[in-house]
């Protein structure tokens, strides 16, 4: 995988022990190899295993582990928004392992946390989650709601602010629809089921992907564990089968370990500093917000372009983190010489505010959505998620067109604007 990787959005699926946590553990050490931090959601806790070698005993990644059971600090639902701030400042990994917290108390803590991550982040980080349609399921109901939106957004909006996401499940078919079509790269492991088989369909479909459909389909079931389909028509211009190297972290499985299952005891030197102020934290974090946007791509197919454009991107990440990384030593000159920047104001202003609120509520829904994120470009599908809409229905499409004939939207290539 390119080092780009780490902003892009993957589904892993497979059937329960095909190996899909396995491989998940694999991308988060090549990230951390390459100085990408990652966050993990968590609510089988088997990700700390991070911190430890693979025999279970040295030390492994100084990942912080957040949790109930397996943990350095301990874990309850409102902690969302405070981690995601902490995480963003020490620019560390962490693993959220939310086994043992109530379902409800699960969805609230993602959500806040994923709302948080989107609005703060500023440097490429990687976000696992797994059981992924625990936030995201195929149907939504109104409890629901929030962390659907929550979680969906990090999906959809998330590579303008430099995050990727990885979503792990056991089923394509239980993961939302409109979520799923947004994924980049899809990697496939032992599978089986026919509602399964459609909602692969409808994924090769959207991403108008070049492949033996039937002959990936017809493998699923007999895939031995670790190998898998690789499918990114956009990002890698790949479709080919594949075969995951040896994980050099632990992998807790707990059908292996049995009853006996402890967690082993964890040096906390690598990560004793962020423990400590984590704890003493009293005030949340100024947020900064600053809007990115991407230039729509040329849809060109040959190996090399994407070859070409992959080694760029990684490029650029690079020196992304060695600039932040000189950021950091001149923030630190600063607090030793007493330098205070002071904070500068953000300014902003909507002059289309009334001609919003007289729009028909199909329209204005639809505009509540997208001006939440001015200047930032959608596709017409994420700025459907957005809006809880359908992207192929007849009255989503008018309505963009009546959008953007009042100048309310404008059109950026093939993505669509709410300039601010």
């Amino acid at each position: 995988m390119p080092l780009n990787a780490a902003t892009k959005t993957f589904a892993i699926l497979a059937k329960r022990g095909a190996g899909k946590t396995y491989i998940g553990g694999v991308l988060a050490e090549e990230f951390f190899r390459n100085n990408i931090p990652f966050v993990v959601f968590d609510p089988i806790d088997v990700w700390w295993g991070l911190r430890l070698d693979k025999n279970g005993k040295d030390k492994g990644l100084p990942v912080v582990v957040f949790g109930i059971e397996h943990a350095d600090i301990k874990l309850d639902r409102e902690m969302g928004r405070h981690i995601a701030q902490a995480i963003v400042k020490d620019n560390v990994s962490c693993v959220i392992s939310t086994f043992g917290l109530p379902k409800v108390a699960q969805r609230h803590l993602i959500a806040e946390f994923a709302e948080e991550i989107l609005n703060i982040n500023n440097a490429p980080r990687h976000i696992f989650i797994e059981e992924a349609h625990e936030y995201v399921p195929q149907k939504v109901f109104g409890g629901m709601g929030k962390t659907f939106n929550s979680v969906s957004n990090l999906v959809v909006m998330g590579r303008n602010r430099g995050l990727g996401v990885t979503l792990l499940n056991q089923r394509a078919a239980t993961v939302n629809k409109d979520v799923l079509t947004q994924i980049d790269t899809l990697i496939a492991m032992r599978s089986v089921g026919p509602q399964d088989r459609n909602a692969l369909r409808d994924w090769v479909e959207y991403h108008t992907a070049e492949g033996d459909f039937e002959k990936f389909i017809q493998s699923l079931p007999s895939l031995p564990t670790g190998e898998g389909w690789l499918w990114s028509p956009e990002f890698l211009g790949v479709f080919e089968k594949i075969k995951i190297r040896k994980r050099e972290t632990f992998h807790p499985d707990r059908e292996k370990i049995g009853l006996k299952f402890q967690m082993p005891h964890l040096d906390q030197i690598d990560v004793q500093g962020f423990i400590e102020r984590f704890n003493k934290i009293a005030k949340p974090i100024a947020k900064e917000r600053t809007a990115k946007t991407e230039q729509p791509q040329v849809a060109i197919e040959s190996p090399d372009f994407h070859a070409l454009r992959n080694d760029y991107e990684s490029k650029l990440l690079v020196k992304d983190i060695e600039i932040r990384s000189l950021q950091a030593i001149i923030e630190n000159i600063r607090k030793i010489i007493g330098f205070d920047a002071g904070a500068v104001p953000i300014v902003s202003s909507n002059k289309n505010n009334a001609l919003i609120e007289n729009l028909p509520p199909y329209e204005k829904d639809i505009m509540k959505a997208i001006s939440q994120h001015p200047n930032i470009p959608f596709t017409r599908s994420q700025l459907a998620i957005k809006a809880r809409k359908s992207y192929t229905s007849s009255a989503y499409l008018t309505a963009i067109r009546k959008l953007i004939k009042l100048n309310l939207l404008k059109k950026q290539g093939t993505d669509i604007i709410y300039e601010n």
